[in-house]
């Protein structure tokens, strides 16, 4: 299993647009092409603005079809037309287990 954590910053004006967005029509897509979204958080101490999202995947081959379907989304696409500017310093990184369970 392997993880994709994005995070990336919104200003502080931005934010609930951008959270009603991402629950009204970011998740439909995401929940019908079938991702896991393990967790989207924001701070509640510390900057204002941050936020990550965390992505499940079974395999780097799961990842790359999923993820790169999602991207292709035309429905994705126009969404980014209004989430994009919103959007500063995003970063994403892949994450895989340190530690494996026992089988």
């Amino acid at each position: 299993m392997i993880h994709l954590r994005i995070t990336y910053q919104l200003r502080a004006h931005h934010m609930t647009a951008f959270e009603t967005v991402f629950r009204e029509q970011i998740i439909p897509i995401t929940e019908e092409r079938g991702l896991t979204l393990d967790g989207f958080w924001r701070t509640s101490v510390g900057d204002v603005g941050e936020y990550m999202e965390l992505w499940r995947f079974e395999s780097m081959a799961d990842f790359d079809q999923r993820w790169n379907a999602l991207i292709a989304d035309a429905r994705i696409q126009k969404i980014f037309e209004t989430t994009g500017p919103m959007v500063e310093h995003e970063k994403w990184s892949l994450l895989q287990p340190a530690l494996q369970e026992p089988e």
